[in-house]
């Protein structure tokens, strides 16, 4: 077993699950709300049962904290626009070097693959982007976008990015849940996990239903820190996700 497919394992070190939150989205978005005092969400869901936080690298340092020295660090290696800029690119260029993904402790690097359009330019930049991360052993979580974010929860958007991802390198894959996503699921050849799903139904019922069709964990935002009680939303989708026998 080589170094790269070790980090890769311990992510599923949980119960061969992996449930991580996301709070990265004020690299696009700034204050947002639920986000803003993140080291209190922080604390918040430490006390909860995840595995680990997609952070940028502004905030990784937090993760030296005796409350969350134990969680995995995905740290989110990409960076677009904001939401005051006036196009969206569809190229995220990574602005984290590996190196400094180690001095972090990083357990996995998070970039985006943006489908349509002239995709092959960010085809080509996330595939030197894993070979540069895959040199230090470190694992790559590929999320799949659309150019036309509305796009975005499309089955074929989902399936081909998915596939993709893995073909040039990705060893986990974030996908959003899309109608058919059992297609997404079986057609990447690396784990999968869910990134999120339609606004107007509860994330426990989507939850459920990916992880019947093969997913592998989440990676849950909005679905969490916009939550009226975080701690308890994780609970249920960590019940879901990890049921214990009574």
């Amino acid at each position: 077993m080589s170094g790269l497919q070790r980090n890769t394992a311990r992510l599923f070190s949980n119960g061969g699950k992996l449930f991580v939150v996301a709070l990265d989205h004020p690299q696009s978005f700034g204050v947002m709300p639920g986000l803003e005092n993140p080291d209190r969400i922080l604390a918040l869901c430490a006390m909860a049962p995840i595995d680990g936080f997609i952070l940028n690298v502004g905030l990784a340092e937090r993760m030296s904290a005796p409350a969350l020295i134990q969680k995995k660090l995905i740290l989110r290696t990409s960076l677009a626009g904001s939401s005051l800029g006036s196009s969206y690119p569809n190229v995220h260029e990574n602005v984290v070097s590996p190196e400094r993904a180690l001095e972090l402790g990083a357990d996995a690097a998070l970039m985006m693959l943006v489908m349509g359009g002239e995709d092959y330019l960010s085809m080509q930049q996330v595939a030197r982007d894993i070979d540069a991360f895959h040199s230090l052993h470190i694992p790559c979580i590929v999320e799949i976008l659309a150019e036309d974010f509305a796009k975005t929860n499309s089955l074929e958007i989902q399936m081909t990015g998915a596939r993709i991802a893995a073909e040039i390198g990705a060893d986990v894959v974030k996908a959003f849940f899309t109608p058919d996503f059992g297609k997404v699921v079986s057609g990447c050849p690396v784990p999968l996990i869910l990134a999120g799903g339609p606004k107007e139904v509860a994330p426990q019922v989507f939850a459920k239903e990916a992880l019947e069709l093969g997913a592998k964990g989440f990676a849950f935002g909005r679905n969490v820190f916009q939550h009226p009680d975080p701690k308890a939303i994780i609970g249920e989708l960590d019940a879901i996700l990890r049921p214990r026998s009574k």
